[in-house]
Formats: structure tokens, C-alpha cells, sequence
């Protein structure tokens, strides 16, 4: 099923029920959303972490991430922040990497295993939202489901 020329706009509320439906117990809440990005605050063992959420895209190069870095609360060594976040990653799929304290997501590399191809025209954040802009998205698991014999159902 392809889809095509679709725009998003998602409020911080409507991404804290997205976090609340995917991920209950993950502790992170998004508390305001501004040009530089989607702040909110993450628990990280037994710290509070403010975090900035960033998203980007560059057409030409077919390339949406979202780069998260954070901010400690109270002074939690580095070392200690970067080995964990290494070993949070170990298993988890391709797209996703560490760099110095930092999450960098490539959101196409972890949406193929699911069967979806994303072009995104604008991926951003402006005062008070998240605004996503599809130029074209390939849903293969749907590929099928809404044929002749989905129909005589």
C-alpha cells in the first residue's frame, strides 16, 4: 500500500500517548516543544535527565533521524552515561548509534525490518508541535490486506 503527500502535526500530548501506548514503563515524558527540538525529561537509573530531541531530514540524501542529546540534572560522570547507553544499544536494531552522549536514530533503517519505506519531505519542530510531511510511504504489510479476497470478508 503506498501512501503519498500526508502532513503530521503532533502536540506534545499527542506524543506523550504515542511514549505511553508503545512504551509504558520507559519514564520519559516530552514537556515542551520548540524550534531546537522536543525537550523533556528522561529517568536514567536513578536520575532525572532533561533531554532535546531533535529531528532532521535531508531530501537528497533520503536521510530522517532524530538526534537526541542530554542535559544531567545532577553530575553523573560521563563515563558512566556513555558505557550505559553503549550497552543499552548493543542489541538493538540497525539505525540506531551512540555518539558521545547522544542518540542518533535513523528512522529508515529501523522502519524497513517492519516492511515501510519513508520519504519525508519536512521532519521539524516549530513552537508547540512536530511537524511530519510524507512525500511518499510504502506500507509492504499492508501490501494485500484490502484486495478481492480482504473484501469478501
Amino acid at each position: 500500500m503506498r501512501i503519498s503527500h500526508v502532513s503530521f502535526r503532533l502536540s506534545k500530548d499527542d506524543l506523550n500517548d504515542l511514549i505511553s501506548e508503545v512504551a509504558p514503563d520507559i519514564g520519559l515524558r516530552i514537556t515542551e516543544i520548540k524550534p531546537d527540538g522536543a525537550h523533556g525529561i528522561f529517568r536514567f537509573l536513578m536520575w532525572n535527565i532533561d533531554f532535546c530531541a531533535k529531528p532532521f531530514s535531508n531530501r537528497d540524501k533520503d536521510e530522517i533521524a532524530v538526534e537526541i542529546s542530554a542535559r544531567k540534572l545532577v553530575n553523573i560522570p560521563p563515563a558512566i552515561v556513555q558505557m550505559s547507553l553503549q550497552e543499552a544499544m548493543r542489541d538493538a536494531p540497525v539505525g540506531i548509534e551512540v555518539l558521545r552522549q547522544s542518540l542518533k536514530l535513523h528512522l529508515p533503517s529501523i522502519l524497513e525490518p517492519l516492511g515501510i519505506s519513508l520519504k519525508v519531505e519536512d521532519f521539524s519542530c516549530q513552537d508547540g508541535f512536530v511537524l511530519v510531511r510524507v512525500s511518499d510511504c510504502d506500507l509492504a504489510l499492508l501490501k494485500g490486506k484490502f484486495g478481492a479476497e480482504a473484501r469478501r470478508k
